[in-house]
Parts: C-alpha cells; structure tokens; sequence
C-alpha cells in the first residue's frame, strides 16, 4: 500500500468529519439550541475525532489481530449507544424543532464522502470494487436526500415518499458499507484503516439524522 496516498486520504477523512460536524453544528443553530448545548457538541466532537487519529493512526487499544466479526458487533453496539445518548440528551430536541428540508440537505454531504473513498479505490487503499459501490452508494444517498429536500420546499404532493425513499436508501448504505468492511474486506482494510474515522462519527451522525426524519415522517 502506498503510505503516502494512506496520509493524504487518511487527512481527507478527518475533514469529512470536520465538515459534518459544521453542518451539524449550523443545524444546531438553525434548531435554536443554547450556546451550552452547541459548544459542549463541538468541544466533544473535536475531542473524539482527535481521540480516532490518535488511536487508529498510531495503532493503540485495540487488537490489531481483532476479527472482523467481533469489530462489527463493536461498531453496531457503539452506533447504538451515542443514539441512545443523543435520544436522552438537549439534542432531541433541538432536532425535533428542525424541518425535514434542512436534515435532508444535510444528508446531501453525503457525495463528498464518495469522493473519498472513489480517490481511495483510485489509489490502491481499498479495493477497487469495493470504492466504486461505496462510491455509488453514497453519490445515490446524497443525491436522493437533495431531491427530496427540494420536494419538501417545494410542498409536493409526493413528498413524503421521497423521504421514505432518501432514508430506506441511506440507511441501506450505511448498513452495507459497514458490513462490507467488517465481513468482506476486512483483510484488506482492519481496524485501524482511515475508513475507521468516518465509519465512528460521521457514519454515527448520518445514523441520527436517520432517526429523526424517519421519527418526523412516522408522526405525520
């Protein structure tokens, strides 16, 4: 594997996560959350993506003989508990406060975390079948999420159809990506690849945004 490429993507990732946890700090904002609630997000945040590079970049807590199967079930089981944590803290409901458009929008972030993992596939730090499905996969989350943000702005009859849509489609994404990495590729990638980084918090917020326009539409 070429180091260098494994350096310049692994700095992409990490700005992916930056740039989410902007867009989920403006959401915060738009939410009309208290400056408390906003700054103990980001200082958070800053911390776990922090926490990520130090740990996955120089190999540390976990086993580096860890199987693939016992990864995922930690993965899984660590999405689950911040959402209970974000379910039970402030940010349900500022989230409840926010129209489905600006999560949705969002969403559509979704195209650069393609464009990632297509330059990963183009550089040889992970298979290249495996970068063009995830590529497509996100490319068709972000562009769906968009349509149906448009939808909503537009008050279309059909609506609510596009979200079930933009959802059932993210969340399809995010489930076999996962689960690709975990059981498929896991030779190739492991638990210390910069994949990692998006997968633990961007990958967690995608999740939530899930949660909650998914809860929206089941109220209406």
């Amino acid at each position: 594997m070429n180091m260098t490429a494994m350096t310049a993507t692994t700095y992409w990732t990490i700005g992916i996560n930056v740039l989410f946890l902007i867009a989920t700090l403006t959401l915060l904002r738009i939410g009309q959350a208290s400056q408390r609630v906003k700054w103990v997000f980001a200082f958070l945040s800053i911390g776990w993506i922090g926490g990520l590079h130090w740990v996955l970049g120089n190999h540390l807590l976990i086993p580096a003989t860890i199987s693939g199967s016992l990864f995922y079930v930690i993965t899984l089981s660590s999405a689950a508990l911040v959402l209970g944590i974000f379910y039970f803290s402030p940010l349900k409901k500022v989230f409840d406060r926010l129209s489905q458009e600006h999560i949705q929008v969002v969403q559509g972030l979704r195209v650069f975390v393609a464009t990632g993992f297509l330059m990963e596939g183009v550089l040889g730090v992970i298979p290249g079948w495996f970068s063009i499905m995830d590529g497509f996969l996100h490319v068709t989350s972000g562009f769906l999420a968009l349509v149906a943000a448009i939808a909503v702005l537009k008050g279309m009859n059909y609506k609510n159809q596009l979200l079930w849509i933009a959802n059932i489609v993210g969340l399809l994404d995010i489930v076999i990506i996962v689960s690709g990495i975990c059981l498929i590729v896991w030779k190739d990638i492991g638990p210390f690849h910069n994949m990692q980084y998006v997968v633990f918090y961007t990958g967690v917020l995608l999740l939530w945004f899930h949660f909650v326009s998914i809860t929206k539409l089941l109220k209406r």
